[in-house]
């Protein structure tokens, strides 16, 4: 009778590993995005503390779903890739066959939905389940802009719609803020492709570097960061404002609407000086840091 508790609890850690290896990459991306935007949902909404315990192991559960759907999905269709730019994720490790990651997708995807279901945020879940597809099996991140531009937009936006609705109803100000958030994340995103550029060549990618060249693209990114990124954020931080007596007024807003545009200057800088693929890594994850940080700045502009 004790093997059998020995055997569930071996069972229960070897599916807790094969689940971290498979979205570990996106700890900082969606995870964290994920978890500040609860606490900012439930600051800005003055909920008691007492609920506090219950959400965030709603929130948790959620965002670890909501990022495994896509992983799995993803690695499925990607292992070629995976072996020349991330040999150590599970399918082509070896830890996890097709065929049972192709079960695993089944029941991580009933899971979410019946997740979601009980949060009250079942369409926010669908529409993330098709822009996976679109992702992942319709061709989607063949392009560039239809990958950053359309469906990261429109994921982001199922993101932090569902984790903030989990919390309470969204107002227009919040709608305002997310949307613009989104819109500011999905223009930015082509600097993840920088690091990837032999496994989408192998995929027969249109990726903004393999469209253009990666010169071309440097230059580019690094004009939409120099100029239209930071008005762009800006105009997300003014969303919770009246006018633009009440933005002067608020210090904090002024400060952060200074400092993101050295910033945004700085990763333009990077994209010159560090182009290595662990570098263009390091410089999309600046970029993923200023994300962070924003979210939160919902409950003080």
């Amino acid at each position: 009778m004790s093997r059998v508790p020995s055997m569930v609890v071996t069972a229960f850690l070897k599916e807790v590993r094969i689940i971290f290896m498979f979205i570990e990459n996106d700890i900082w991306d969606t995870i964290i995005p994920c978890l500040l935007t609860f606490i900012a949902a439930f600051v800005y909404n003055h909920k008691p503390l007492a609920e506090f315990p219950l959400a965030l192991l709603s929130s948790i559960i959620y965002a670890i779903l909501y990022i495994l759907t896509f992983c799995v999905c993803n690695q499925l269709e990607g292992v070629e890739e995976d072996r020349v730019n991330k040999p150590y994720r599970p399918l082509v490790t070896g830890l996890l066959t097709v065929t049972a990651a192709r079960k695993r997708n089944i029941i991580y995807n009933i899971l979410f939905l019946l997740a979601a279901l009980w949060l009250k945020v079942f369409w926010f879940a669908v529409g993330w389940q098709v822009i996976t597809l679109m992702l992942c099996r319709w061709g989607f991140s063949n392009h560039w802009y239809l990958k950053n531009v359309f469906c990261i937009t429109l994921g982001t936006i199922m993101l932090l719609g569902a984790m903030w609705s989990i919390i309470s109803p969204i107002n227009r100000e919040v709608w305002n803020f997310i949307g613009l958030l989104s819109l500011w994340a999905g223009l930015g995103l082509p600097l993840q492709d920088l690091r990837d550029v032999e496994g989408d060549r192998l995929m027969n990618r249109k990726t903004l570097p393999l469209a253009i060249g990666d010169t071309n693209s440097r230059m580019l990114l690094s004009a939409h960061l120099s100029a239209l990124s930071p008005i762009i954020y800006t105009c997300v931080l003014v969303t919770q404002s009246a006018g633009l007596a009440d933005v002067m007024r608020n210090k904090l807003l002024v400060t952060m609407a200074l400092l993101q545009v050295l910033w945004h200057w700085s990763i333009a800088l990077r994209l010159w000086l560090y182009r290595t693929p662990r570098e263009d890594d390091t410089t999309y994850h600046w970029f993923v840091y200023l994300f962070c940080v924003t979210i939160p700045l919902v409950c003080f502009l």
